[in-house]
């Protein structure tokens, strides 16, 4: 787990250039929908690695020969790297939208509507996680859904 946070950390270090230079390359709008898509979609995968990982050992190597924590490793990271590429994007967004003069003001609702989310969402995915008869993981495919709900709205803005 230690080893996971960790890789999870460095995933920043490496997913917030990119988040820049995708930016500069694409727009923020883009690199938004793009990241946030991505980030869904290892969330929505986590379900699903950790199905593969309690069904297929065998010596700690799945059937295809790759390690039973690689899947799930694999979806942490594409999760985080997507998350942490997003986070230049939104605040480019918010600069791009400020009013003038309200540059910083602007700048703090990203970060602000990020806590926002930690105010419902362990009450939504907690709920989930209690339900009996869902698979391992499902809370994880629940955000991953919601994430892409939030693409589709920032598409339609």
């Amino acid at each position: 787990a230690g080893s996971l946070l960790s890789a999870a950390g460095l995933s920043g270090l490496l997913g917030a250039p990119l988040g820049g230079f995708l930016v500069d390359k694409l727009g923020a709008k883009t690199t938004m929908a793009v990241t946030g898509t991505v980030a869904a979609i290892g969330l929505m995968l986590v379900p699903y690695a950790l199905v593969l990982t309690n069904t297929l050992t065998n010596n700690n190597e799945s059937t295809s020969g790759i390690p039973t924590w690689a899947c799930f490793t694999g979806a942490i990271l594409l999760w985080s790297t997507s998350v942490a590429s997003c986070g230049p994007a939104t605040t480019a967004l918010a600069q791009e939208f400020a009013p003038e003069g309200s540059e910083a003001t602007a700048m703090a609702l990203p970060r602000a509507a990020g806590d926002g989310v930690y105010l419902f969402a362990p009450f939504l995915l907690g709920s989930v996680a209690d339900l009996a008869n869902l698979p391992l993981g499902s809370e994880c495919f629940v955000a991953g859904f919601c994430g892409l709900l939030g693409v589709v709205a920032l598409v339609l803005l």
